[in-house]
């Protein structure tokens, strides 16, 4: 996993301060307690570069059960003393909520007292220097971000710049397919996640016969412009071929349903829309391993598919037309941000069904998940080991998203699945682990691998 340029030594115990009129009047506390236990700088994606940043509230949240994720943390009237380490000559360009001092040496180099949104300072500084920070918080966000632009550097260390040294062996990769397409529908909402997702499964699970891009009538520019230069090799298929393709089968009122309901467009771009065998991968899904036992099952299988909770009531409740007796429904488990589906229905078959249930958008996932489970129940089905399949909405996370070791992957999956939860990894997290996700040695042998049935 990528790291700081610099090392974080030391925080201490948030004290509390003086203040007047918006501005921080006392002293810092520079000898203040150190707390035991540090924060974690994580990466973050300002327009073309990057910064690594520490949330001050999400970390004074921590143990803290919350009813709302998003609440919690401020310590308004505080500050706090945190010590870091230059690991490299430069500026150091850092952003600051609210206003900091910082010294050196006992000096101070940087002094600011006003209360204000992210402000951006630059220091320069030498490979060793120790700065101490003192940060106050006023209210609201409590953010600390920063970068140093060694001085050797003609540009600033950009996002895109961490992509480009994985481009060569993607399409490299490529040439050699030895899996069923790839079909991934995203909103591109977090563009970068959206490829590292992508190259994880080219890198380090199987490299699919194609990948086909779906929900381009979502995307912004910046989307645009990302997929077209990291992933060249996929094809973007416009909006107006997947409505024609949903007229075909299930004419005006299905088209506007999708229209309508992203997880209806989504459901018809896994089963409407061609290839008919292929993989669909959420963009909040990474692969971690090899899925070799995946495509293995997928010889002899036409759904084979990451497990959720038992969802059998919640599926025959919805779609109850299909599902006659849920006792016996055998894929009562699927999930879909990772399945592998072999279509061979009719497809004015499926488009008829679908129209027969009225999409609830409050509970998404049984009109998806649970039509997918019901046409399927039938047919050769198998659900892959939940120890390898992760979802953490249920399962936990060690470490969390950005604590675990993805590099070594000691707990052995093969994805994870952060579907469902308050905070998925952010485009600036997802380069931050990309190194590790795709650099670890393949150690599967695909032609041995056997697969225990659940």
């Amino acid at each position: 996993m990528l790291e700081p340029p610099f090392e974080l030594l030391s925080c201490s115990w948030p004290r509390p301060v003086q203040q007047e009129n918006g501005n921080w009047t006392s002293e810092p506390d520079w000898d203040a307690p150190p707390m035991p236990n540090l924060p974690r700088f994580n990466l973050e994606v300002r327009g073309p570069d990057i910064f690594w940043r520490v949330d001050w509230r999400d970390f004074f949240r921590q143990g803290v059960r919350l009813w709302h994720p998003y609440m919690g943390g401020e310590m308004a009237g505080f500050h706090i003393v945190f010590k870091l380490r230059m690991k490299e000559s430069g500026s150091l360009v850092f952003w600051d909520d609210d206003s900091s001092i910082i010294r050196r040496g006992g000096k101070i180099i940087h002094q600011d007292r006003a209360a204000h949104d992210l402000t951006r300072h630059e220091l320069a500084v030498k490979e060793g220097d120790v700065l101490e920070v003192a940060q106050w918080q006023f209210g609201w966000d409590w953010l600390w971000l920063a970068q140093v632009y060694p001085v050797y550097h003609l540009q600033p260390v950009s996002a895109e710049s961490l992509l480009e040294p994985y481009l060569e062996r993607i399409t490299q990769a490529l040439a050699r397919p030895d899996g069923p397409p790839l079909k991934m529908y995203t909103n591109g909402a977090t563009p970068y996640r959206v490829i590292v997702a992508i190259y994880s499964l080219v890198l380090r699970g199987y490299v699919p016969d194609g990948i086909y891009l779906f929900g381009s009538e979502q995307w912004n520019d910046n989307a645009f412009q990302l997929f077209k230069k990291y992933l060249p090799f996929a094809e973007t298929v416009p909006e107006e071929l997947i409505q024609r393709t949903l007229q075909t089968y299930g004419g005006s009122r299905l088209t506007a349903l999708a229209q309508r309901y992203w997880f209806v467009m989504k459901t018809c771009v896994g089963l409407l829309y061609s290839p008919d065998e292929a993989c669909l991968l959420d963009d909040d899904v990474f692969i971690l391993d090899d899925l070799a036992e995946a495509l293995q099952a997928f010889r002899t299988h036409d759904l084979v598919f990451s497990p959720d909770q038992d969802l059998r009531q919640g599926y025959a409740g919805t779609w109850p037309g299909l599902i006659k007796t849920p006792a016996d429904l055998r894929t009562n488990r699927f999930n879909a941000g990772l399945y592998w589906v072999r279509n061979n229905f009719d497809k004015r078959w499926l488009a008829e069904q679908m129209l027969r249930v009225v999409p609830n958008p409050n509970v998404p996932f049984l009109w998806e998940q649970g039509f997918i489970a019901a046409v399927f129940a039938r047919r050769a089905t198998l659900e892959l080991p939940r120890q390898r399949y992760l979802f953490p909405l249920f399962d936990g996370l060690p470490g969390g998203i950005a604590g675990y070791d993805y590099a070594t992957n000691p707990c052995g999956f093969a994805s994870i699945h952060y579907g469902g939860l308050a905070e998925k990894p952010s485009d600036g997290l997802a380069l931050q682990l990309l190194p590790a996700l795709v650099n670890r040695a393949v150690f599967t042998d695909r032609d041995s691998l056997t697969l225990p049935l659940t």
